[in-house]
């Protein structure tokens, strides 16, 4: 959303730039690859996340296991 109104205000504050095939090409392709990055960047942080969870609880139960093998042995 913040680059959509950065573009128009910069078309706008600018007099000097030119509208035509290649401007609006450039824009929509800019606008692609900017959500394109924001949505691999969301879901590799979402992604470590649930990886970084699952590890812990993985950690949590090898060491609870070993604590009752250890209570065990007493």
């Amino acid at each position: 959303m913040k680059s959509i109104l950065q573009i128009f205000f910069g078309m706008f504050a600018f007099d000097r730039l030119v509208i035509n095939d290649k401007t609006i090409f450039g824009i929509i392709l800019s606008l692609i690859g900017g959500t394109m990055f924001s949505y691999f960047e969301y879901t590799n942080k979402q992604t470590k996340s649930i990886l970084n969870t699952i590890h812990n609880n993985d950690e949590q139960e090898i060491k609870s296991t070993f604590d009752v093998e250890k209570n065990d042995n007493k």
